[in-house]
């Protein structure tokens, strides 16, 4: 939704939107994406891959979702007259 929002910079949304993620599990709110193991380093490595891989995803899914009509000139030679 924020990289739809976004008219520019949608890959930069998303991962807004998975920081913000990446908090709310961090207080307990939301569920993690990987389960632990029960190994203190691995437990550490499993959360740490799994904030990683939801904050790729969703900066992935903000940079498909950004609009791209939108004319990245800067003389004004793609907007109508």
């Amino acid at each position: 939704m924020a990289g739809k929002l976004a008219k520019y910079a949608g890959l930069y949304h998303g991962a807004l939107v998975g920081v913000g993620y990446v908090l709310v599990e961090a207080i307990g709110l939301a569920p993690a994406p990987l389960q632990s193991p029960s190994d203190g380093l691995t437990e550490g490595l499993s959360i740490i891959a799994g904030d990683a891989l939801l904050l790729a995803l969703a900066a992935l899914a903000g940079w498909i979702a950004a609009p791209r009509g939108a004319s990245s000139s800067s003389s004004d030679t793609g907007r109508g007259r």
